[in-house]
């Protein structure tokens, strides 16, 4: 068989249009993938890391736990339906800032996937953080969870912390909002080189 030079000018350029749509389709998945990873501020720019003086003064730790959902169960546990989540931390203070210094996503297993907040963020009054789990992110289950650990002032107003799970198309449109509860402030657990200096009861 003998091929004309426009036929095969034609093949070429159709074999190199394919190969670049493969090429941005990889590219896609792997900016995908590298998003979660990013610091919040590098796509919000209103968050400011926080400096080691509001963190000292900032006396009040807290934490809350969020229940998320990255799939749920249509019909049977063999048909599920995946969602998106985004989890969202408001500040209710119109006068006072507070830190977010901890964002950790964990899995149905209790197994921590992701941090989203390698360093603590300033979040001032009134504003608001997001942070987005994508809907093909299966990772974290139907029992996923989201805890946020916060520090402000005595007299701040605690923040308003809830996640909305959506999906669309496909003539299905889902979404419904899941809010945070509190927990216990984490325990202070002492050091080995402390152990010595607590006195015990001999028996």
């Amino acid at each position: 068989m003998r091929f004309s030079p426009q036929t095969t000018l034609t093949a070429f350029t159709t074999a190199f249009a394919v190969s670049l749509l493969l090429l941005q389709g990889c590219n896609d998945v792997d900016s995908n993938s590298n998003s979660e990873s990013e610091s919040p501020e590098s796509w919000q720019k209103h968050l400011k890391p926080a400096d080691a003086k509001t963190l000292a003064d900032f006396t009040l730790h807290a934490r809350a736990y969020v229940p998320v959902y990255s799939h749920i169960y249509t019909e049977n546990r063999d048909r599920v339906l995946n969602l998106a989540e985004t989890l969202s931390v408001r500040n209710t203070d119109d006068a006072n800032a507070i830190v977010i210094s901890s964002v950790r996503y964990q899995s149905n297993t209790g197994k921590l996937i992701r941090e989203y907040v390698p360093k603590p963020v300033l979040l001032e009054p009134m504003a608001t953080a997001d942070f987005v789990v994508r809907l093909d992110d299966t990772s974290g289950g139907s029992g996923a969870s989201f805890v946020v650990e916060w520090q402000g002032s005595k007299t701040v107003n605690p923040p308003l912390i809830e996640a909305i799970m959506i999906s669309t198309g496909s003539g299905r449109n889902l979404s419904f909002v899941c809010r945070a509860v509190d927990l216990p402030p984490l325990k202070t657990v002492l050091k080995k080189s402390d152990e010595s200096s607590v006195p015990t009861t001999k028996k």
